[in-house]
């Protein structure tokens, strides 16, 4: 029993033709923070991703602080850079002005030295080599361009973020950045201007290399996190100087660039969104198409709000082995709420199957059936049931192993479904203290009853027959 009800959420946006769902594993939407003294990330030999390419191109979010970069103060945002032969990068040159270069494998440089800098706000930033020209664009509109030709040949450069190599005074960052990736072709107008109106599609063609950032906790604990994950190519960069703790030199809050939807769901319930359901936790991200050609995402988080099904069964005493629920109701085989049982331990007065209702936050989830069957049996096996004989594993699967627990002598084995069906009925036993094994691959999932009937093997007056006694245990197959 799940009081829950179906979720439908629809988007009603008449231009929509499909959708594309990517399942995606964080729980965040981040961006990494920079100390400007020594943080920075590699990716070593990245250059050979664009190394004899005729264009590429690459961009980036950056939340730039520094409000006074001077010469050897210069903040390095992204790219390759040797001085050599294989420059493709963005620096933030001074207060009001970014430096966008490349650098062929001749040695030859163009340089583009444009403006503006926006301080203390995130923006977007691109470079792109058409194989004609260097065109770098700020918000998504082309600030500069100039003709340029060449390629970079060098293989072995990293790819460096929140930082450019130069000399023995490197270049850091000092402020956030987000979204950085890289790119085997000249992204056109319209592509940049969407990167700087949407969340960039990992699908797009072309890309080579992506690192959103939506790693770790915003602020929190990161020092487990091993690397900055490209999603796109695997081309993982190494963390260099970042503390990955604390609100500085480490994953924040990043730029966000889509809607977050976020629900948590009661076991069977569903989210519809955009003709799609879900029904289990994660983040999906979702790309809707606009009519701007410039598809925008919705970052899909859902939470499944479940409760502890099992229930401890000793005897007729039971026991929810969920703790802290709001509330406890504890119900009958046929549904029905039993008077005054509304905590997490119940003694049944009668033999029967019970279930427990508990209310976790918003959801009621309901326990799996618990079958009593002590209640009226001799005293002398009116003591926990697993004294008797213990079943194992519990629950199981494909087999069950019967271990006596009383110095005795079996004289029937019989188990039954909880339907009441007889599953099992075994009467011939070998020695005492024999460990009994019985394949159950064939039966249906559920709750079983094993009933073994044991002659006691005791000191008895001699006028006294053995005692026999029943002993009961509930085991669950899953």
């Amino acid at each position: 029993m799940n009081f829950s009800f179906l979720k439908f959420w629809f988007l009603t946006m008449g231009f929509i033709a499909s959708l594309m769902i990517t399942p995606v594993n964080s729980q965040s939407l981040n961006g990494l923070s920079m100390d400007g003294i020594d943080d920075y990330v590699a990716v070593s030999g990245s250059s050979a991703l664009v190394a004899n390419l005729s264009s590429f191109s690459m961009a980036c979010w950056v939340y730039p602080t520094n409000a006074a970069p001077s010469y050897p103060d210069f903040d390095g945002i992204m790219g390759f850079r040797n001085d050599v032969n294989a420059d493709f990068y963005v620096l933030q040159l001074s207060a009001t002005t970014y430096e966008a270069r490349f650098r062929n494998s001749a040695g030859t440089i163009h340089t583009l030295i444009q403006g503006p800098v926006l301080l203390n706000q995130w923006q977007h930033l691109a470079l792109v080599y058409t194989g004609s020209s260097l065109r770098f664009y700020h918000n998504g509109n082309l600030a500069g361009s100039m003709n340029a030709t060449g390629m970079i040949t060098n293989t072995n450069i990293p790819l460096e973020i929140g930082r450019l190599s130069f000399s023995s005074n490197p270049f850091y960052l000092n402020g956030n950045i987000d979204e950085a990736a890289l790119w085997g072709r000249a992204l056109s107008d319209n592509e940049v201007m969407c990167l700087f109106k949407q969340q960039l599609d990992s699908a797009s063609a072309g890309l080579l290399s992506y690192y959103p950032m939506d790693q770790g906790i915003a602020g929190g604990n990161n020092v487990s996190v091993p690397y900055l994950e490209d999603i796109k190519g695997g081309y993982h960069g190494f963390f260099y100087g970042l503390n990955l703790t604390g609100s500085n030199s480490n994953f924040v809050t990043g730029r966000q660039m889509m809607g977050i939807l976020r629900d948590t769901l009661c076991r069977g319930e569903s989210l519809v969104y955009g003709g799609t359901t879900y029904q289990q936790a994660g983040q999906f991200r979702v790309r809707l198409p606009r009519p701007d050609q410039c598809d925008s995402t919705v970052c899909i988080v859902i939470k499944i709000d479940t409760a502890d099904r099992r229930i401890s069964v000793n005897r007729n005493q039971l026991s929810a082995v969920q703790t802290g629920a709001i509330t406890y109701q504890w119900i009958n085989s046929a549904g029905t709420a039993i008077q005054g049982a509304t905590n997490r331990n119940y003694t049944a007065t009668s033999n029967g199957t019970y279930r427990v209702v508990m209310r976790m936050g918003s959801c009621m989830d309901t326990s799996y059936p618990a079958l009593v069957s002590t209640v009226g049996l001799p005293d002398e096996l009116n003591t926990a049931t697993n004294r008797a004989f213990l079943v194992f594993p519990n629950p199981g699967t494909h087999w069950v192993q019967l271990i006596p627990l009383v110095n005795g002598i079996p004289l029937i084995l019989e188990v039954y479904s909880i339907a009441g069906k007889m599953m099992h009925r075994q009467d011939k036993f070998s020695e005492v203290g024999e460990t009994f094994h019985l394949i159950t691959s064939d039966w249906p999932n559920g709750l079983y009853q094993f009933r073994l009937k044991i002659r006691l093997l005791e000191i008895s007056p001699s006028n006294q027959h053995p005692r026999e006694c029943w002993g009961v245990s509930n085991w669950l197959k899953q």
